[in-house]
C-alpha cells in the first residue's frame, strides 16, 4: 500500500532521451550533482543578466527550486528563466532521483530520493559555491514544497552529517500550492489519521520547526491540492509572511505575473 502512496505521487513524464539531448543538455547552465547514495542527477543553474544601474529585488539572493511532480527540469526550463528575469534571483533548479535524466540511469523516484536531491543543491550552493545560507530562498510548488519545508526544518543533512551551513538559516521559504502531507491533500484530515504510517511529505508535522519567513501562495480554485493544505500550513508556520490567495485560479493556471510579483514582495 505504501508503493501504491509512492507510485501515485510520482507520475514521472515519459519523454524520449531525445527531447533533453535537444533542449536542457544544450544549455551552458547545466550542472550535475551527486547525491548522499552517489546517484547523479542535473541541475540548471540560471543566472540572469545584471544591470548596475538599476539593481533588481532578488540580487544577490539565489532561489532553490523544486518542481511539481508530474513535471522535470527539461520541462519547465521557460519557468525558471523568467522566475529569474523577474526577481533577479540566480535560481538552482535540481531534479529527483528517477526523473528526466536520472530516469535513464534506472533509478526510481520516492520520498526519501527527493529528500536526498534537494540535500545535494543545497550542499552544491553553500558549500561548494559558497553562498551564505541567508542568501537562499527555499521555493516549492505542489509536491515540491514536500522536500522544501523538510530541508528548512532541519539543521543537518539526511544523510547524518553536519551541514556547514544550517538549512534552518535560509532567508526564506516560499510555497506554491503546497501540500500538507500527500494523503491530507487526497483524502482529508480524517485519513491522514488512520493511514499515517502510508502517509509521505508530513509537512504540518514539520511546519512549526520552520524558523525562516514562510510565504504560501495558492489559488483559491485548485482542485488537485485544496486551498485548505496552504491554509493549514500558514497557520502552523512560526514565522508567516502574508498569504496570497488568488480568486479564480486553479493547480496549474496560476499566471506568472502575480506569482513573481508576490516573490518579489517576499524577497
Amino acid at each position: 500500500m505504501g508503493g501504491l502512496v509512492s507510485s501515485l505521487a510520482f507520475p514521472v513524464p515519459r519523454l524520449p532521451f531525445s527531447f533533453y539531448s535537444e533542449g536542457l543538455l544544450r544549455r551552458d547552465d547545466v550542472v550535475w550533482l551527486y547525491t548522499c547514495n552517489k546517484e547523479k542527477i542535473p541541475a540548471v543553474h540560471v543566472k540572469p543578466p545584471r544591470n548596475p544601474r538599476s539593481p533588481a529585488a532578488g540580487e544577490g539572493l539565489t532561489i532553490l527550486y523544486s518542481h511539481g511532480n508530474a513535471e522535470d527540469v527539461g520541462l519547465h526550463l521557460p519557468f525558471i528563466d523568467a522566475l529569474a528575469r523577474a526577481t533577479g534571483c540566480d535560481v538552482l533548479s535540481y531534479e529527483y532521483v528517477g526523473y528526466s535524466l536520472s530516469r535513464f540511469a534506472n533509478c526510481q523516484p520516492d520520498e526519501e530520493g527527493c529528500y536526498r536531491s534537494i540535500d545535494a543543491a543545497w550542499v552544491y550552493l553553500t558549500e561548494t559555491l559558497g553562498v551564505p545560507a541567508h542568501d537562499v530562498v527555499v521555493f516549492g510548488r505542489s509536491i515540491g514544497t514536500g522536500p522544501s519545508v523538510d530541508l528548512v526544518a532541519r539543521d543537518g543533512l539526511r544523510s547524518g552529517r553536519p551541514a556547514a551551513r544550517s538549512p534552518r538559516g535560509a532567508r526564506g521559504l516560499l510555497l506554491q500550492s503546497p501540500i500538507d502531507s500527500a494523503i491530507r491533500c487526497a483524502l482529508g484530515y480524517g485519513s491522514s489519521l488512520t493511514m499515517y504510517p502510508l502517509d509521505i511529505f508530513v509537512n504540518y508535522e514539520k511546519m512549526p520547526q520552520v524558523r525562516c519567513p514562510t510565504a504560501i501562495i495558492h489559488g483559491l480554485s485548485d482542485t488537485i491540492v485544496p486551498d485548505r493544505c496552504g491554509k493549514a500550513l500558514h497557520k502552523l508556520a512560526p514565522n508567516p509572511f502574508e498569504a496570497c490567495w488568488l480568486e479564480g485560479y486553479g493547480h496549474n493556471d496560476m499566471p506568472y505575473d502575480p506569482l513573481f510579483m508576490y516573490a518579489i514582495s517576499f524577497l
